[in-house]
């Protein structure tokens, strides 16, 4: 099968991206709300920690009052009219009486002040006269708060229709009077009439407002104009506890998170204000977000994704939300806090819905740290995480299937590319080498990918075996060269030998040493060819040891000195290195006779008198030693093979026979020490330097 049709199958592979997209959508989801349960309960500690010292100072918190009177946090401003437009929303407090009368009150506090409307059942209202000594001779309210001494007694009238006046009682030890409050402290509010009675709504100031509450009605009656008001209506004196103002401050940093931060008492009583933000969000007013109308398509992919992914929200494992609100910041009456703190870090389900919320509190304790007064409740909804994901299961479906697409396309002609280029290549290689084995010109690639590489490598390759047919053509002519000689020069002895007189014994002498010497040449040659087989047998059998190695290059090179006299030898090294620098783990013994080797090749190539020169520098954990000299330049073509077994370049003849088995002996000692080895030409191309680089470590 071609690669151009493997690649089209494997194309087809991309048909799959529809299903991953939906998969990563899946578990992008499970991810985020992971990373909100995370996110919340990390967030909780510290929110407690900032606030426990007001909640630890405050009587919302600290109250173990079961009659309890609550007056929820309203943020709104409120228009003082009497209308009970504005109060929908809040839990209306039933009055007791002992006789039909009815009536009930809602409550709220601001920043500042106690706000109240007060519905009262009454066909005959009877206002205040403006020439009557006290309001107390009329129909009237009557707020008390506070107890024994700090007792305060407060009464609200009016002379009709319309604003509200206030009065207090003062005690004295002979007689009780109603005094008009400070400025400071004056109540507002507004004296309704409607069908069945009268409204009455107030903003107190919460200075005047102590921790317990009583709301009374007083009611005249036409036959007692001029006696007192009596007690019509009350709500029973009850412990005032509203959210503690204190904590606006220091929960706001925290309010533009979207998470509801609710502060309950242990009673299951909202102590926070609310969050201005969720008021505007109520349960299920945002339910339709998500399911918009606006493409059948959307809403085809949002109702298959909510199928595959109701393992994650299964009606079987989710707990429903106990609440009437998804916003417990917003809740008017009594909470069950177990409910919310039986669980942490739980995921609720709203009715049947595909809404949830999630809920993680922590609890506040007394200066102690024995009792609980109060938990940090945050919750936060799923719509927004609902609406990112069918966003984001959109636009990957149609990426996945648009790019699918496109992917195949360009994969196939990416396969139409590649093998057009790896044809080039086999074709360019079958004709780089002929039928009868000889390498003809072939010009690699220059593309900087793996086939521009796999083309230089084959070009390399070709050039090596180039360069080896030149050798083996070559090495039949010397080697045919080095062992006729001494042949010839033993044969030509011999036959001088029997030519000569018996008597004649100088002559005898004379052919016979050229016939030895022919012969100790050849057996030099023999020696040479298997002296190599015989170092690798050596080296396999040596044995490492610490060597200094500029010592042993210190005392080389004065041996090479009196060895080679016609040659001046320097030894250079980087001045204060110690042994330290210099020392690894070798065997003397084949260093020596690669510095022979390295020497030997120097000191026949090299011009009389001129110098060879050893250079040794040390890195981190490798040394690195050249060895110079000058004389002929090695030929580009053979720098490569300089080190392979029976190489050599010489041109001069000599009377020693020269295989070039000598560096070949060197890149095997240097092998065996782990180290590498190259030859160059100098810089400025007066000879050649071989560099070996040794390990230390």
């Amino acid at each position: 099968m071609t690669l151009r049709r493997q690649l089209l199958f494997v194309s087809l592979c991309l048909l799959a991206l529809p299903w991953a997209g939906c998969q990563y959508v899946k578990e992008m989801e499970t991810v985020l709300r992971q990373n909100q349960q995370q996110l919340l309960r990390s967030a909780a500690p510290p929110i407690a920690q900032l606030i426990t010292p007001t909640i630890q100072s405050s009587p919302s918190a600290t109250a173990v009052d079961n009659n309890i009177l609550y007056a929820s946090f309203r943020d709104n401003p409120i228009a003082l009219d009497g209308y009970e437009d504005e109060w929908s929303r809040f839990p209306a407090i039933d009055m007791l009486s002992d006789n039909s009368s009815k009536g009930y009150f809602k409550l709220a506090v601001n920043q500042h002040n106690l706000l109240l409307i007060i519905h009262i059942d009454d066909n005959d209202i009877r206002y205040h006269h403006p020439n009557s000594p006290s309001p107390i001779y009329n129909d009237h309210l009557r707020i008390v708060t506070g107890t024994g001494s700090d007792q305060r007694t407060i009464a609200l009238y009016t002379s009709g229709q319309g604003a509200v006046q206030a009065a207090q009682l003062d005690k004295q030890k002979t007689r009780q009077y109603w005094s008009q409050l400070p400025s400071s402290q004056r109540i507002h509010g507004y004296w309704l009439e409607v069908e069945n009675g009268y409204n009455v709504e107030l903003s107190i100031p919460l200075s005047l407002i102590q921790n317990n509450v009583e709301i009374s009605s007083f009611n005249t009656t036409p036959s007692s104009t001029k006696q007192r008001a009596n007690q019509a209506l009350t709500s029973s004196h009850k412990s005032l506890l509203y959210p503690i103002k204190e904590l606006t401050q220091q929960l706001q940093p925290f309010r533009q998170s979207p998470w509801d931060i609710a502060i309950i008492n242990s009673q299951g009583w909202v102590i926070s204000p609310q969050n201005p933000q969720s008021s505007t969000s109520p349960a299920g007013s945002s339910e339709g977000k998500y399911e918009t109308n606006n493409s059948l398509w959307k809403n085809a992919l949002s109702h298959i994704y909510r199928y595959i992914l109701e393992d994650v929200i299964s009606s079987d494992s989710v707990t429903y939300w106990p609440l009437q609100q998804s916003n417990p910041s917003l809740a008017k009456q009594h909470i069950n806090i177990n409910a919310l703190t039986i669980n942490q870090g739980q995921w609720y389900q709203i009715d049947r819905s595909q809404r949830s919320i999630l809920s993680v509190n922590q609890p506040i304790y007394d200066r102690d740290n024995q009792k609980i007064l109060a938990y940090v409740v945050l919750t936060q909804s799923n719509e927004a995480l609902l609406t990112s994901t069918n966003n984001a299961l959109l636009r990957v479906v149609n990426l996945s299937i648009g790019t699918a697409a496109f992917s195949a396309f360009i994969l196939l002609g990416f396969a139409s590319i590649l093998s057009f280029r790896i044809r080039a290549l086999r074709n360019k290689t079958e004709q780089a080498v002929s039928q009868d084995g000889k390498i003809s010109t072939y010009t690699p690639s220059q593309t900087k990918d793996e086939i521009g590489d796999l083309s230089r490598s084959y070009g390399a390759l070709l050039n090596r075996v180039n360069d080896y047919n030149q050798y083996l053509e070559t090495l039949s002519g010397k080697l045919a060269h080095e062992l006729r000689t001494p042949l010839t020069i033993s044969k030509s002895s011999l036959e001088m030998l029997k030519m000569v007189d018996p008597q004649d014994t100088e002559k005898q002498q004379r052919y016979f040493a050229r016939a030895e010497m022919g012969l100790e040449r050849l057996r030099h040659l023999l020696n040479a060819m298997s002296e190599a087989s015989r170092v690798e047998q050596s080296i396999q059998h040596s044995e490492l040891h610490e060597v200094d190695l500029r010592e042993l290059l210190d005392h080389m090179c004065q041996a090479y000195q009196d060895t080679y006299p016609n040659h001046q030898f320097e030894f250079q090294h980087d001045e204060g290195v110690t042994p330290k620098h210099t020392t690894l783990n070798a065997n003397p013994e084949l260093l020596a006779q690669m510095l022979d080797k390295l020497v030997d090749n120097a000191t026949g190539f090299a011009p009389r008198q001129s110098t060879i020169t050893f250079v040794l520098t040390h890195s981190p954990q490798v040394l690195h030693l050249r060895v110079k000299n000058k004389g002929p330049l090695l030929p580009e073509s053979m720098q490569q093979q300089l080190f392979d077994s029976m190489v050599s370049i010489r041109q001069e003849k000599s009377d020693t026979p020269h295989l070039g088995l000598g560096l070949y002996i060197v890149k095997l000692i240097v092998q065996h020490h782990r180290g590498t080895l190259y030859a160059h030409n100098t810089t400025d191309n007066e000879g050649v330097e071989f560099c070996i680089e040794l390990q230390t470590d």
